[in-house]
Order: C-alpha cells, then structure tokens, then sequence
C-alpha cells in the first residue's frame, strides 16, 4: 500500500459561486460568457501575501489558457479563498478562511497563454485610495481614526492607549486615508486592518496581539531558515521632549529600549526632533520610537515546506530547537506568504521581528 502523501487543498469562489476543484458550477454561469469548467486543471500557482499597517492583502493567480477558452475577469469581482490540507500524516487536516478579496487587474499573455489575475482585499474599499483635502486640527487620534472609517462605511475599533492621544494638527494635502493610516502607524506603532467590517487600529504586538494565541515554530517545520542581529549602533533609549504651558518651559521624558540579547546600547537615548504639546503625546511617541529600536534589533525569516495557512501577521510565535538567543526572544508574524501549486504543494514564507514584553 502507498504511503500517505500530504495534499493541499482549497476553496476559490466569484461572487459567492464555488470554482474549487471538482465544483459543478463555472465562469461563464458567473460572468454569462465562456468562462472555464474548473478552475483546478488551470491552476498554475496561486500566491497569497498577509502584511500589516494599512496595506491590503494581495491574492495573485495564475491560469492556464491553453484552449483558448478563458475570459478575462472584471474589475471588482469578489474572489473568496481558503487553504489548507485535504489529507496527510504531517498536516493538520482542514481549511482556513483567508478572506475575500476584489480583481484589481488582469492580464493575458503567451506563448503559452497564460491569465493573471491580482486581487487585493476586499475589506480595503476604494475609497481607502481615494486622495483627499482635510484638516485634523486640535483632535484626538480616535476621532481620526473614526472620521477615516466613517469614509468608507466602516465601524472603528482603537485601543484605548491610543484613543485618547492628542493631535494638534495633521494636513491631509492630497493624501488618501490608506496613505495617512500608514502615516499614522509609523508614527505611533501601530497597524491598521480591516475586519468584518471595523478599521482596527492597534498597537503592535501589542494588546491586540494578546489575545491572539502563540503559534509554534521549531526547527523541523521549515526547509530554511535565516536570523539576521543588529548588535552596533543600538539606542539605550528614546528622549521626547515636550511644551509645559504651566512654567513655558520645555521638559523631556525617557523611555529606555528593551535590549535583550544581543543589544549594547552605545550610542545613548535618541532624541526625536519634535518638540510635543503635552507629557502625554511625548511619552506615546517616545514608546513607540523605543518599540521600533528593539524590532529591529532582529529577524528571522522561515520557509515551510509545509504550509500553515492558520499563520498571519500580527499572531505571535513561540521559536524552539534554534540558538538559545533566538529561543529566548518573544516573536511576532510582521508578514506572510502562502503559496499553492498545481502539483498540490502549498508552501509558508515567514518574516518576523522581536515582540516588545
């Protein structure tokens, strides 16, 4: 008897119809045009990229089109996918809901003909690319926050050490709300995402990482695996200084970088430029210039031969069986790549960075 072989598996729909592999329905049923039968004995690869800080997912296919009979899909079609494992003795058997994701564009080339087709996530409206002209004066991060869901519909959802935070002006010249939302989760640590629904802005790694539980990564689960330390040049700390009304004199606050392994501190604190209108607003962006010293302090970057689609930036990793420095660290999915083939491989790219304690 043949020994057991691990298989992929996955579910593609349009539109709420399913083109998984043996699914009865087809394009042309979908599109009213000759579509294709199934979209299985035409997959090429399928490639699905997961990041973080208000940049859309991207889901990136590639079919072939040998017959002739392939249309090409419109602008805005919703694709909905999940992957995972149909079977096999080192998989755990079963399938992940990736989300839904709209066709962005599509192309057509040969010889061999081919279709491609990129989608970005659909939770990622339109409107988040739309450049806009406003002013945030004398507000609040959450009232940013809120105003830039509102726009596109959605609920919002702020951790609450964030909400509160004072802004004394932010010019919106031409910028669109993605734009800004990256702007912002630079500048306070955070990443923007969009679920069900609600524009979350959390920090990272943060508390919204806590709830989510530890996945775990050992030397057996890759093919590759690369660490990469800075060890010159490190930060001890971070200097904000701030405006006190009360005396008109500038104060500083300093919030010291977690080194951990690895880690000198010979360059001192840094000092950032910016001179902040309350204690409050120098602290948050002294904690936020700190937590990024110690993420980049190190990474790591794994490939797994064996897939793991339940793995998505922002979840933290457990890293046993490796040198005791990287075992010691805590981790964090920064971004993720999954990858399916027509033979049925389905492969993990990882990149992750130290999560602050």
């Amino acid at each position: 008897m043949a020994a057991l072989q691990n298989r992929a598996d996955y579910r593609l729909s349009l539109e709420g119809r399913d083109l998984s592999p043996g699914s009865p329905n087809t394009f042309a049923e979908i599109l009213r045009e000759k579509f294709l039968e199934t979209i299985s004995p035409r997959l090429i690869s399928l490639s699905l990229r997961e990041t973080r800080g208000g940049e859309a997912d991207t889901l990136d296919l590639v079919l072939h089109d040998h017959d002739g009979a392939l249309e090409i899909p419109q602008p805005g079609a919703v694709l909905s996918l999940s992957l995972g494992w149909a079977d096999g003795p080192d998989v755990e058997k079963g399938l992940v809901d990736k989300g839904r994701f709209k066709v962005d564009e599509a192309s057509w080339e040969g010889p061999p003909d081919i279709v491609t087709i990129r989608a970005r996530s659909a939770d990622f409206t339109a409107s988040f690319d739309k450049r806009r002209e406003r002013s945030h004066v004398a507000t609040t991060l959450g009232a940013i926050i809120r105003d830039i869901a509102g726009a596109s519909g959605l609920a919002a959802k702020i951790d609450p050490a964030l909400d509160a935070l004072e802004v004394e002006a932010i010019e919106q010249d031409e910028l669109s709300d993605a734009a800004l939302l990256r702007s912002l989760g630079r500048r306070y640590d955070a990443a923007a995402t969009v679920k069900n629904g609600t524009l979350l802005f959390l920090p990272i790694g943060g508390a919204g990482s806590g709830a989510i539980p530890a996945g775990t990564l050992t030397r057996r689960s890759g093919d590759r695996y690369r660490y990469r330390r800075g060890e010159r040049g490190q930060f001890a700390g971070v200097e904000a200084r701030w405006h006190d009304k009360k005396t008109g004199e500038r104060q500083t606050v300093v919030v010291e970088s977690v080194r951990g392994v690895g880690g000198s501190g010979s360059r001192g604190p840094k000092r950032l430029k910016r001179i902040y209108a309350t204690e409050k607003s120098a602290k948050a962006a002294a904690r936020s210039s700190a937590a990024k010293i110690d993420r980049a302090q190190a990474e790591f970057e794994m490939e797994l031969a064996l897939g793991r689609p339940e793995l998505y930036p922002e979840r933290p990793i457990v890293l046993t069986g490796f040198k005791p420095e990287i075992d010691a660290r805590s981790w964090l999915i920064a971004e993720a790549e999954h990858t399916l083939t027509a033979d049925g491989g389905l492969n993990t790219r990882l990149k992750l960075e130290p999560r602050r304690s």
